[in-house]
This record gives C-alpha cells, sequence and structure tokens, in this order.
C-alpha cells in the first residue's frame, strides 16, 4: 500500500480510490509514504485530512466536540415538547385520537427538526420566523379542516401538507439558502441517513421494550405507564436523537446509506423487472383493478425514491461504471412503469368519471413522469460524456418545488375546490 501511495502522489483520483477501497490499509500505511514523499502538497493535504484531529491540543476541545453538551440539551429539550405535544389527547380527552394525529403528528415531528436546524444552522431570525409561521399556518388549516370521514379531499390534504413540511424542513437544513442547489443534494442524502438511523434506533427500542415487559412480567407489575410514556417519548424522539447522530457523531465518517444504495439498486432492479415480466405473463392489469393500481403506484414511488437516492450517492468524479448502468437501467424500468400507471389511471378516468382521487394520483403520476423523463435525458448524455454528472443532480433537486408546489395545491385547492368531497 505504501508504494501504491508514492506511485499515486501525483493523482489524486487514484489516491481516492486507494483511500475508498481500503481505508485501514490506507491509514495504516499514509505516514511511511508521506515521510518519503514530504514535500508533496497533495500527501500534505491528505496529511491534514487524516490526521488533524490526532494534532489537536487535547486541552483544546475540537469543533465536533466543543458544542456538544448544548446539542444534548437541545436535543432533550426538543424530545420532550415534542412528546408532550403527541401526548396532548391523553392530557385533552376532548381532543380525538384519530383526528389530532391525522393532523398533527407529521406538524410535530417536522417542527422539532426545524427547530434543531434553526438553532444549528444559525438562520437568520427572519427566515427561522417565516418557516416556522408557515409551519403554523398549514397545521393550523388542517385542523380546521371539517371532521369528515368519507372526504377524499380532507384525507388528500392530511396525506400531500406533511411533504410541505419536508420542504419547510429543507428550507431549515440548509439555513435559508434553498436556491443552493448542491445543498439541496445534501437534504436529499441526509434523508437518507435519516431513514436508516432511525430505523436502528427504532429496532433498538424495540428490544429494550421487549426486554423491559419480559423483566417486569416476572414481578407482576403492570407496563401501562410504560407505554403512555416511555415508548411514546422514545418515538417521537427518534428523528431527532437520528439526526444528531447524523450531524454530529457520524458526520463524514461513515455512511451507511451509500453502501445499501450501492446492495439494493441491482437488487430493485431485478425485483421490477421480474414483476413486469410476471405481470405479462399472467395476464394482469392495473387498468380494471383499483387494488393493482395502488400497490403499482406505491411501487413506483419506492423505486422513484431509490433511484433519486442511488444516484445522489455516487461520486461526480467517477468515471462511468456498472452503477451507472444499473442506475439508467433502474429510472428506465421505473419510466416504464410510471407509463403504465398513467394510462390506467386515464382509463380509469375516461371509464368512471373524475373524482379528487384520481386527479391528484394523475397529478402525482405526470409530476413523476417528466422528473424521471429528465434524469433519464441527463444521464444518457452524461454516459455520452456531452454533459457533466452534475447536471444530472441539478435536475433532480431543481425539480423538488414542483412536487412542493403540487402538495400546496392538492392539500389547500382540492378541499375549497371540490368543496370537502
Amino acid at each position: 500500500m505504501k508504494q501504491k501511495i508514492i506511485d499515486a502522489t501525483d493523482n489524486p483520483h487514484t489516491l481516492e480510490v486507494l483511500y475508498r477501497s481500503n481505508s485501514k490499509d490506507f491509514i495504516r500505511a499514509f505516514p511511511d509514504a508521506f515521510a518519503d514523499r514530504p514535500d508533496s502538497g497533495i500527501l500534505q493535504a491528505w496529511h491534514e485530512r487524516l490526521f488533524f484531529a490526532a494534532q489537536l491540543d487535547k486541552n483544546e476541545p475540537s469543533s465536533d466536540s466543543r458544542f456538544l453538551g448544548r446539542d444534548i440539551c437541545l436535543t432533550v429539550f426538543l424530545s420532550l415538547f415534542a412528546g408532550t405535544l403527541v401526548k396532548l389527547p391523553k392530557f385533552l380527552p376532548i381532543l380525538n385520537d384519530q383526528r389530532f394525529y391525522s393532523r398533527n403528528l407529521s406538524g410535530i415531528v417536522a417542527g422539532a427538526l426545524i427547530v434543531y436546524f434553526c438553532i444549528q444552522k444559525s438562520c437568520r431570525m427572519k427566515i427561522a420566523g417565516t418557516i416556522i409561521a408557515l409551519l403554523l399556518a398549514a397545521t393550523f388549516y388542517l385542523n380546521l379542516l371539517p371532521d369528515k370521514s368519507n372526504s377524499q379531499t380532507v384525507v388528500l390534504s392530511c396525506m400531500h401538507i406533511p411533504f410541505f413540511f419536508w420542504s419547510l424542513l429543507g428550507i431549515a437544513f440548509l439555513g435559508g439558502a434553498w436556491k443552493d442547489l448542491t445543498a439541496r443534494m445534501d437534504y436529499v442524502r441526509y434523508n437518507g441517513e435519516l431513514m436508516i438511523y432511525s430505523t436502528i434506533i427504532l429496532i433498538g427500542g424495540m428490544v429494550l421494550t421487549g426486554l423491559t415487559f419480559a423483566l417486569f412480567r416476572l414481578i407482576d407489575v403492570g407496563m401501562g405507564w410504560y407505554m403512555d410514556n416511555v415508548v411514546v417519548y422514545g418515538a417521537t424522539a427518534t428523528p431527532i436523537v437520528a439526526t444528531l447522530l447524523i450531524e454530529r457523531a457520524v458526520g463524514d465518517r461513515f455512511k451507511i446509506a451509500p453502501l445499501l444504495a450501492k446492495i439494493f439498486t441491482p437488487l430493485f432492479l431485478l425485483t421490477v423487472v421480474a414483476y413486469l415480466l410476471a405481470m405479462i405473463m399472467n395476464q394482469k392489469s392495473p387498468f380494471t383493478d383499483r387494488g393493482f393500481l395502488i400497490v403499482f403506484n406505491g411501487l413506483l414511488l419506492v423505486v422513484l425514491g431509490l433511484c433519486v437516492f442511488s444516484i445522489s450517492e455516487r461520486i461526480p468524479k467517477e468515471s462511468l461504471g456498472i452503477i451507472d448502468i444499473i442506475n439508467i437501467g433502474l429510472v428506465s424500468v421505473t419510466l416504464v412503469i410510471d407509463v403504465v400507471a398513467l394510462a390506467a389511471i386515464l382509463f380509469r378516468l375516461t371509464s368512471y368519471g373524475f373524482t379528487p382521487n384520481r386527479l391528484a394520483v394523475l397529478g402525482a403520476n405526470l409530476l413523476t413522469f417528466c422528473h424521471l423523463t429528465g434524469i433519464v435525458y441527463h444521464y444518457i448524455r452524461f454516459t455520452k460524456k456531452n454533459s457533466p454528472y452534475e447536471n444530472i443532480e441539478k435536475w433532480i433537486v431543481g425539480y423538488i418545488p414542483a412536487y412542493t408546489a403540487w402538495s400546496i395545491l392538492v392539500g389547500v385547492g382540492f378541499p375549497l375546490a371540490f368543496r370537502f368531497h
């Protein structure tokens, strides 16, 4: 490894490949290689990158740990505050559980994360105030909607407004710099890590809960208090704690999401292709089966998310490789799924008439179709070396406001246009 590092002294790309292929051996061999070539500017930069923390005075706290106490206090406070809001129906029996959670749960969790990032990213007061005001206004609007369990538009509003909250969270994550497309891609990556770390924390919490129940059952102690308090506060705190881990404890040292993306992208491609072939061979059609169409659209959303996340985790400067072929294949197959779903939706619209649900699904599929088409177009241009890889990322994140606008239209416009039908 030492000789490989010395041979690649003037080739930053090869050094990066060596480091990513075997970081432990790279770090172990680097000091000897650097001793042979101390005049190399590239190796000097790598030396600072690898050993900067070790050179700090032990009595001088690093930037990663200097505010650790404040970060923990902020996380605990937001977790307790959000958990208490989630428990409001327990404190105020007048509140209906189903109505309260369907209209407020997403806003409570998103609000806690928004406050976290507004503080951590040092958002300007005007920007932070605007974000929080929009969050409160949207939550207030949801709670003003009439309590009609059979209203399609009310259900659609409760489903789409949370995406608006996600957009507000993105602005807070960017510190108000919502026009920065590169930073938007960081937000996409953060969401992938958030899902993974939240899942890990929840699994750990489930194991702890199971052990706690088993132990207290042995001494005949009831566990109602545990479910009402520990589980509620723990579940609410999960995304906040996961964010703290991503921002402070993990940082750039190790990312799980890129590894999972590389593993599951080809597996999803094989699964989706096999699914389409089986559907054709068994002559199943989403045109007449509503349940089949719902599953088809769910598959579309899952695969689209994996496509976007897989692309976001690719190193832009890497040369064309097998992962790019897999990404193009997955995006292309997803586009085929979307075309079939669009055809099925149009068939149902012309055969059974217009409803708010069908219009909402049609609009979402048209948005997805345009998004996927743009991704395929830019990817093909990249493979032909007609444009840089960054154009794919810019298209992906530049399209996000279209989804935000659609969520606002469905969440606010549909109930009013259809008179809460």
